[in-house]
């Protein structure tokens, strides 16, 4: 297939992330307005060499497809998106002979056999766990966490929670075996877990605080 290509310096999307973007470059500018009268998605890549601005950026051939959810342009011609990712990808050519980058590319499936069950349990608990910590910090009704029902889409709710270098993050995309990609992802996830029960802890005592103000 052929795909338009938006290369990120320290954005690694993963699918079912949520990616809200400010374009200001003409050529990015393009990018999305063809994307959206084609309604075709684009290319989301890590820069492994060059800058974002200008030319030149040389990518990391694994990336995810970005589909665009809402775009609106500001006064001062900045084109605001809104876009989710969808599936990974393999760049097998680069083109530059469009404003923009662009690629022919292949979508990627996972590969490897059976995944054991104490892993996706463990996963599962951390992802669940989050789940709730959110929902205290915010004061809200505790709805219980579904579990995604197949392991690349648990794998890839773990990729969206974690916080890691983009090196890091890019090597567990690139990783195609979803029982190596789910290992790598369960120590990301469980500082993640950890930072998340930091925050959530916080929030709840400055909301008792303010309740206690009020009073």
């Amino acid at each position: 297939m052929q795909l338009r290509l938006f290369p990120l310096g320290e954005v690694v999307l993963f699918p079912g992330m949520s990616l809200p973007l400010q374009i200001f470059e003409p050529r990015y500018r393009q990018l999305v307005t063809e994307c959206l009268e084609d309604d075709e998605p684009f290319g989301v890549v890590l820069i492994r060499e060059g800058d974002e601005v200008g030319d030149g950026a040389i990518p990391y051939d694994i990336g995810t497809t970005a589909r665009i959810i809402s775009a609106a342009t500001r006064p001062d011609g900045v084109v605001q998106i809104a876009a989710t990712g969808e599936r990974r990808f393999r760049i097998n050519q680069l083109h530059h002979d469009r404003a923009y980058l662009w690629a022919d590319a292949d979508y990627l499936d996972d590969t490897g056999g059976e995944v054991p069950a104490p892993l996706i349990e463990r996963v599962s608990a951390h992802l669940a766990h989050m789940a709730r910590l959110r929902a205290a910090a915010n004061g809200e009704f505790e709805r219980e966490y579904e579990i995604p029902e197949t392991h690349t889409a648990l794998a890839d709710a773990a990729a969206v929670e974690v916080d890691a270098d983009p090196e890091v993050l890019q090597a567990v995309l690139g990783t195609i075996d979803v029982y190596a990609r789910l290992e790598a992802l369960l120590p990301l996830l469980e500082d993640a877990v950890e930072d998340e029960e930091r925050d959530s802890a916080s929030a709840v005592a400055q909301r008792w605080r303010g309740f206690g103000m009020a009073n």
